[in-house]
C-alpha cells in the first residue's frame, strides 16, 4: 500500500453509515452483514481512497472476557475491569481461546471489503493498542497509577496484550486488510517518559510480530508532548485528532511517516455547515498543500449523526483537491 505523495482522502466513516441502511449501531457491531452493508452504501454515496470498518474500542475486551454494555446506538463500553490482581490476570490469560466472539465479526467485514471494494481502495482495519487494552481489564486511573507503583505488573499485562493485538492484527491481514490503524488513547494520558516505555516499546513490538509492517498509530486528543516519541515507533503514520496543529508538525515529523487528519469531528463535521466544512478543510489542505506526507482525514471517528451534507461538503474538497483543480 502506497501512502505517500498520493493526495488521499480518509474520512473516519463508519457509524453515519447506519443512517444509509437504517440499522443501530449495535447490530452493525453484532453482525457482519449488517455493517458491511452500511460501509457499501458509504462507499458508494462518498467514494473514499481509504475504507475503514467502525471503529471499536471494546473487541478485544470482549474477547478476554470484560463484559460489554451495548446501547443501540451509542458506543459500548466495558462493564467491569475485572483485573486487580496477579490472580485476576492470570485467570483472563487462561481463558483467552484466540481469534474468537466480535473479533470474527471484524475479520469478516475486512474479509468482504477487501472483496467487494475496487482494488483501488485501501482498507484498513483498526484494533486497540497495548496499554489501552490493559486500561480495558484494569481501568485507565487504575494502569496509570499502576505504572508508578507496580509497573512490573504492567509490564505482564502488556506482553499478554500485544499477543493477543498481534493475533487479532494478523487475523485481520489474513482477511485481506492493507494495513492496521492502533488506537491508543489512554498513552495521551502518559508523561513522554512513560509513554516511551509502556506505548512505544509495546508498539514497536506489535509490529514486529505483525505480518504487515503497515501500522497507523492513532491516539486522540492533544499529544504534543508525544509525538517525537510516536515517530520512534516505527509507525507507517500517525492519525492525530483536532487539537493539533498540521502545519507545525510538518517539521516535526520525518517525510516518510504519513500525517493523517484533522478536521474537527465535531465542531466542524458534526455541528457545522457544508460551507464550514467546505471553509475548514480547504484552510488545512493549503496549509499541507507542500507535504507529500499528508494525507487528508478527521480528526477522529466522525460521531453517527453528522450531516450527510457535511461528509458530501468534505469529500468535494478532497476529490478538488486530488484532481488539482482546488
Amino acid at each position: 500500500m502506497k501512502f505517500l505523495g498520493e493526495r488521499l482522502n480518509a474520512p473516519l466513516l463508519g457509524a453515519p453509515g447506519t443512517k444509509l441502511t437504517n440499522t443501530t449501531l449495535k447490530e452493525n457491531l453484532l453482525n457482519a452483514d449488517v455493517q458491511f452493508n452500511s460501509l457499501l452504501k458509504l462507499y458508494e454515496k462518498f467514494e473514499p481512497d481509504i475504507m475503514l470498518p467502525f471503529m471499536e474500542l471494546t473487541v478485544e475486551a470482549d474477547t478476554l472476557g470484560m463484559g460489554i454494555n451495548f446501547p443501540e446506538n451509542d458506543n459500548p463500553a466495558v462493564k467491569e475491569h475485572k483485573v486487580s490482581t496477579k490472580e485476576d490476570f492470570e485467570a483472563v490469560v487462561r481463558n483467552y481461546k484466540g481469534i474468537s466472539k466480535r473479533m470474527k465479526v471484524f475479520t469478516d467485514v475486512i474479509n468482504k471489503m477487501s472483496k467487494n471494494f475496487p482494488s483501488s481502495v485501501n482498507n484498513l482495519a483498526y484494533v486497540i493498542g497495548p496499554i489501552t487494552l490493559v486500561g480495558e481489564l484494569m481501568g485507565v486511573e487504575q494502569v496509570c497509577m499502576a505504572t508508578v507503583m507496580d509497573p512490573d505488573f504492567v509490564r505482564k499485562q502488556l506482553e499478554f496484550s500485544v499477543k493477543v493485538i498481534s493475533d487479532y492484527s494478523n487475523a485481520l491481514i489474513d482477511a485481506g486488510a492493507d494495513g492496521i490503524v492502533v488506537l491508543e488513547p489512554t498513552a495521551m494520558l502518559l508523561s513522554p517518559p512513560s509513554y516511551a516505555e509502556f506505548s512505544l516499546e509495546p508498539f514497536k513490538e506489535l509490529l514486529d510480530k505483525a505480518n504487515s509492517k503497515n501500522l497507523i498509530l492513532h491516539i486522540c486528543g492533544n499529544t504534543k508532548h508525544l509525538v517525537e516519541g510516536m515517530c520512534k515507533t516505527g509507525t507507517t503514520g500517525l492519525s492525530l485528532d483536532a487539537p493539533m496543529d498540521f502545519e507545525a508538525l510538518k517539521e516535526q515529523v520525518p517525510d516518510n511517516i504519513a500525517l493523517i487528519g484533522n478536521v474537527d469531528p465535531v465542531n466542524v463535521m458534526l455541528t457545522g455547515t457544508p460551507e464550514k466544512v467546505e471553509s475548514e478543510t480547504t484552510k488545512l489542505i493549503n496549509k499541507m498543500s507542500h507535504s507529500d506526507n499528508f494525507i487528508l482525514s478527521t480528526g477522529c471517528d466522525l460521531p453517527m449523526d453528522t450531516p450527510m451534507e457535511n461528509i458530501d461538503a468534505f469529500m468535494r474538497v478532497a476529490k478538488k483537491w486530488k484532481s488539482n483543480s482546488l
